[in-house]
């Protein structure tokens, strides 16, 4: 498999930077979790503190495996070996042993973590350095809860944030109409941003159908969180789209797709009578009809990830330029001697 994608991309599968962990509300003190991030076997769990650790699921005293499926469990909200009953902290420091004191300082391999806006991100270094950017916060305030579902996919993270600036797909692939650039791409160290309005038409006829007139900004920080921010004025309605990308392993990466929006301003700007409903009621429903839309429109491109191949000097017109600056961008997440 590593061969094979070796062949459709000349980089590593796993670039530097912060990558999706789960969501804040499905992380419980007292469980002990597991899955394959970043190619390797981990675990997490949330501390007494609440801190969330995510550690590579193998003791450093004996290699015994860590996960919960081949007996590891937590104490106190520290984590502890199946075999020797080594314990770690949320930090990831061995605080006790069975046999007594140890001669050196024994740890578990952990990754930084970072909670806002109800999710977990954890930070991804091939040499294991500290962190030197973060993610920005997602106030809350005022936003709806998340909406999320997650699919695996045969591709890349470089790929799937790619679409954030080929705004010209979104006519052909999507049936996105009046797609017009607002400002050149802008990057600004570990940030990248572009700026577009487009009008979308969603209902089962024109007769029974919002018109959505939107300007939208994609805000990248690293090659696994895009944030993608609709706005239509008319209506004072706010979106906030998350399109996060974390590889499993050489091949496949886990992508999440989670939405919220602000209470509407002005519903009848969408569609006559709309602000006679129960405000409560509206709101909720005009969320899962987003997350509906948001949900068709990724997936239109699922089969295109999945099938495509890398080109390293494509063919562009002069209106894909943005392209160009993305891929210049991206090559700070990647170490020397990974490109």
């Amino acid at each position: 498999m590593a061969k094979q994608l070796k062949k459709r991309f000349p980089f590593t599968p796993f670039p530097i930077g912060w990558y999706w962990i789960e969501f804040s509300e499905n992380i419980k003190k007292g469980k002990l979790y597991s899955k394959q991030w970043m190619g390797q076997q981990s675990v997490y769990w949330r501390g007494e503190t609440g801190d969330v650790c995510l550690a590579k699921a193998i003791c450093p005293h004996l290699g015994a495996n860590l996960t919960p499926e081949r007996g590891g469990k937590l104490r106190d909200g520290c984590l502890v070996c199946p075999f020797h009953g080594f314990t770690y902290d949320s930090q990831g420091l061995c605080i006790n042993t069975p046999t007594g004191p140890l001669s050196t300082t024994v740890e578990l391999e952990t990754y930084p973590t970072f909670e806002t806006g109800g999710v977990v991100f954890a930070y991804w270094h091939p040499a294991q350095t500290e962190p030197d950017w973060c993610l920005p916060d997602l106030d809350s305030r005022d936003w709806s809860k998340f909406v999320y579902t997650a699919q695996e996919i045969r591709t890349h993270p470089q790929e799937t944030s790619e679409n954030g600036v080929d705004i010209t797909h979104l006519p052909y692939v999507h049936g996105y109409s009046e797609v017009e650039s607002l400002a050149p791409v802008h990057v600004d160290g570990r940030l990248l941003q572009n700026r577009f309005r487009l009008t979308r038409q969603i209902g089962p006829s024109k007769s029974l159908s919002i018109r959505l007139d939107v300007r939208a900004t994609v805000s990248m920080w690293g090659l696994g969180f895009s944030m993608i921010e609709p706005v239509m004025d008319s209506a004072g309605l706010y979106i906030r789209q998350l399109a996060l990308c974390t590889p499993i392993d050489d091949e496949t990466v886990n992508f999440v797709m989670a939405i919220q929006m602000k209470d509407i301003e002005r519903p009848n700007a969408l569609f006559p009578g709309l602000g006679l409903m129960p405000k409560r009621i509206l709101n909720a429903m005009l969320l899962r009809l987003f997350f509906k839309v948001y949900l068709t429109d990724i997936s239109q491109d699922f089969e295109i990830w999945e099938n495509k191949n890398y080109l390293t000097y494509p063919r562009l017109s002069t209106a894909e330029n943005a392209i160009i600056q993305f891929r210049r961008y991206c090559e700070q997440f990647y170490a020397t001697s990974e490109k």
